[in-house]
Formats: structure tokens, sequence, C-alpha cells
């Protein structure tokens, strides 16, 4: 499985080149992620059929997420539609998957594990020569479990900021009589478009940031575009719209500020490939490629700012200051996870492994940052797999 490697000038966001999507009778334009309301079955089959009739009849590629027990019903509808089934699943234009195969997959939801699910799935469509995936999912299996809704909410904020720079389509669908109010008011603010009663409604006042997050994200963009040293408690007041006194309020100082920001899950680029990785359920050799094809595209997505981490070790010098510590936790964190997937993998010199393909991921980023281009990041997955396939290994029963 390979990753085209893109330059300087290659364009992220391709709303522009796909052709227009259609639902309940208008265009989305550009926007991509879109939450539906319906109060029974009938209305969600009413509402989607023609989106999905259109999506084949364009040449797009169909991921369809469904109850277990819906199954059979799903695709009776999607014949009944005219849709040939068994020749579209069998092309790989259609997909019909269920809960426990991906929100609930390990028996309980994962944020992580399920964006990455998402995103391989919209990978893959391109990797088949899809202009565009139209992904439908029922959300309807966190109804009964309210304790994810905080986690849900986290999850559709981060697919939206995904299809932000995708020309795929992910349509969220809720039963109205399934979930509580305060849910619904949740995911609606997570999605820039929602359809209610059958309607087309752009979400034009989204859920504001609290202040303690806009002060993480100016810090992060300052950071990333001056510097740590550099970008004074000031600009980063001023960057984020609060006052002064509420930044002290958060953050005692900023030192205070500089290990939130690090200790931030929007910082940790790890969590997110290593998910996406650990997502494909491959086996551990094929994980570790998939690792640094994840690296190439993390950079790519966030305009490559680099790593945090090797960042801030490269500012602050002081080995007394907060920060190094966890820069040194989370650089140790990913040689661990490396030298686990070696292990599994029955890799007899894990430990040196480990340290040199370390050393691979973070010669790529560096080399990706200073000529903004994932070259090197598919450079180093190619120089992996040469020194993987030439290490002493024996598979684990």
């Amino acid at each position: 499985m390979g990753l085209a490697a893109r330059g300087e000038d290659s364009p992220i966001n391709a709303h522009s080149s796909a052709h227009p999507v259609r639902l309940a009778g208008q265009d989305l334009g550009d926007h991509r992620h879109v939450c539906a309301l319906v109060d029974r079955p009938e209305e969600a089959y009413d509402l989607l059929t023609p989106l999905i009739v259109d999506g084949f009849a364009s040449g797009d590629r169909a991921v369809h997420i469904v109850d277990p027990a819906a199954v059979e019903d799903h695709l009776a509808r999607l014949r009944d539609s005219g849709i040939d089934v068994s020749a579209t699943t069998a092309s790989r234009q259609l997909e019909v998957a269920t809960w426990t195969d991906s929100y609930l997959r390990g028996g309980h939801f994962d944020r992580n594990r399920q964006y990455a699910f998402v995103r391989e799935k919209l990978r893959e469509g391109r990797q088949l020569g899809y202009g565009l995936t139209r992904l439908i999912a029922s959300l309807d299996w966190a109804a009964d479990d309210p304790a994810v809704a905080s986690d849900l909410v986290a999850y559709e904020a981060r697919v939206d900021d995904l299809l932000r720079r995708l020309p795929d389509v992910v349509v969220c669908t809720y039963d109205l009589n399934r979930h509580s109010s305060r849910v619904i008011a949740d995911v609606l603010g997570a999605h820039p478009v929602a359809v209610v009663g059958g309607i087309l409604r752009i979400n034009r006042a989204p859920v504001r940031a609290t202040a303690r997050d806009r002060l993480l994200e100016a810090a992060a963009r300052l950071f990333s575009q001056a510097g740590i040293q550099a970008s004074g408690v000031d600009a980063i007041i001023d960057a984020a719209g609060v006052a002064k006194a509420t930044f002290y309020r958060h953050f005692p100082s900023k030192d205070d500020l500089v290990v939130a920001w690090l200790r931030d899950p929007r910082t940790r680029w790890f969590d997110r490939v290593r998910a996406q990785a650990e997502g494909s359920h491959a086996e551990p050799t094929e994980k570790l490629l998939l690792f640094f094809e994840g690296v190439a595209e993390w950079l790519e997505s966030e305009g490559f700012r680099g790593c945090a981490y090797l960042n801030t070790a490269v500012e602050i010098s002081d080995a007394d200051h907060p920060a190094r510590r966890i820069v040194r936790d989370y650089l140790d964190e990913i040689q661990a996870w490396l030298h686990d997937v070696l292990d599994d993998g029955g890799y007899r010199e894990a430990d040196m492994l480990a340290k040199e393909l370390h050393a691979l991921v973070a010669g790529a980023i560096s080399l990706a940052v200073a000529r903004r281009t994932s070259a090197f990041a598919i450079s180093a997955r190619e120089a992996a797999a040469r020194l993987l396939a030439n290490s002493p290994h024996e598979a684990k029963p």
C-alpha cells in the first residue's frame, strides 16, 4: 500500500475538483460533514436514498455503517432502489459495515480508533480510484451509552476538521427519539450543516470554544509560526481574544501554558498516527510501514508544521524546564510503541530496531518541514521496509 508524496504546491482541499453533491434537494457546496436528524427509519431512507443513488450514478464510492441487526434490511432497500449490491460490493464501490466493525470494535467506543477507521475508509476510496467517498453512518449505538457523549462530540469535531481538507462527504444520522436533547445540541455544534425536518440548514452559529481552548489554539498557532520563545503572553492573549486576567486564571505562567499545550490531545500527533496504524488490523511489519504513511499524511494535513515536541526540545535548552520532561516522555512513548510492535513481530533485535526506526521518523519529519514535502516520510518508509526485511525475526504464534 503506497502513498503518493505531495509537494508544497499540491492542494489538500479538493472540494473544487469534486462534482456537486445534493442532499434534501440542495447542493452541499463545500460543506462535507452533515448531521441528519430523523424521527424514524423511514424518514432516514427517504432522505438518504437519493443521495446514495446519485452517488452510484456519479461513480462515487459508498461506505455505509449500520446497526448489525439492520444489515439485511439495508441491503434490500439498496436493491429496491436499483443498486446492484453484488456487483458494487465485488468492485468495492460499496462497503457496508456494522457498528461492531467500526464504532464499537473491541466492545467499546474509542474516538481515536474510530477516527482512524473513517480516515482509512476515505483514503481507501482514493486509492481505488474514486473521486470521492460518500460515507453514511448511523450513530444510534451511542443512545445506549450516555457516558460516551463527550467523546462522541470530540470525535465528530475531529472528523469535521478532516473533511475541511477532503472532497469526501460524511453524513451522520441521529434518531431524535433515541438521543437526549443535550446530545443532539452538542453534535449539531460539531457539524457545519444539518438536515432537520427534511430541510438542509447551514449552522451559522458554531459552538464557541472555551477561553482555555482559545488560548491553547492561539498558542499552537503562534508557537508553530514564530516559536515558543518569540511568542509572548500578550501576543497569545490578543490572538485568543481574552482578557489578561483570563489567561492567568487558566495558566499562572507561560511555562504552564507550554506544558498544557504539549499535553493537549490536539498536539499529540502520535496518538492519531498510531491509531490509524493499529486500526488497520495489519501484521506487525505492515503496521510499522502504515505508521510511516500516517506520518506523511499528518505532515501534509497540518501544513508541514512539524513535531511540537522536537521543536520544543530544540528551543528550550534548560534541563529543569517542565516541558523537557514531557518531551522526553513523549519521545520515549513513541520508541516504546515501536519496540512493542517489533517484539510482536518476532524481531530479535527489537531494542536496536526501535531506535533506528525512531531515528528515521524524526529525520523524515525534520526534512519534511525544511522542504515542505512528505517525500521524505515516504523515503523513510522504504528505508524501514528494507531494514525490516534484512532483520532476523520469526513470526509469533
